[in-house]
């Protein structure tokens, strides 16, 4: 659940309809020479270079401790600014990226109002230690409170060891196409040293 509420915790830090590819772990059509790649010492990801980012030394102290590293729309809106974070969890033992990601989908499912899988490509890969790993990439909506907007959420899980992580990219359902495409991007380029 905090994974979840980290994407709305940014609405109070700052205020696809398509299918996706079988298996595909490439960019999509958007124009990437715009990205730019943010490095930490166990993974990197690739975002929009107009985007803020926002690391652990900034946070509130209401944003959960498993937040590595926010980044959101520097274009702001009074409803919901697009946004995407990291977040790692220390599990108690080893499991593949695959069950984690079901089990992290579970909980979506349950602790959030409103929740509607879009869509799920259960052969995606991502890399991971040099390696690709099995994964799940999940589109869905939903919100946290009745008084909050729907948001899409876009999310990828990787485990490397017991660091479990899953990286989510928010926007509103009705998010022109670059949003949307930005979005998949920012997921797709994710990957764990």
């Amino acid at each position: 659940m905090k994974k979840i509420i980290i994407s709305f915790l940014t609405l109070s830090l700052i205020s696809f309809t398509g299918c996706f590819g079988s298996g595909d772990s490439g960019s999509t059509t958007a124009d990437l020479k715009n990205f730019r790649t943010y490095k930490a010492s166990t993974f990197a990801i690739s975002v929009p270079s107009t985007w803020e980012t926002i690391e652990a030394k900034d946070f509130s102290k209401d944003i959960p401790i498993e937040t590595q590293v926010i980044f959101r729309n520097n274009l702001r809106s009074n409803v919901f600014t697009e946004n995407a974070n990291v977040t790692k969890k220390i599990l108690s033992s080893p499991m593949s990226a695959y069950d984690y990601a079901k089990s992290e989908v579970i909980e979506n499912k349950n602790s959030l109002i409103n929740y509607n899988e879009i869509s799920r490509d259960e052969e995606f890969n991502i890399l991971v230690g040099g390696k690709m790993q099995k994964t799940i990439l999940i589109l869905f909506e939903g919100k946290e409170d009745a008084q909050q907007p729907t948001i899409r959420m876009l999310q990828v899980y990787a485990v490397n060891g017991t660091d479990a992580y899953t990286t989510t990219a928010a926007y509103k359902g009705d998010s022109d196409n670059l949003t949307i495409e930005n979005a998949k991007n920012i997921i797709k380029s994710f990957k764990v040293n």
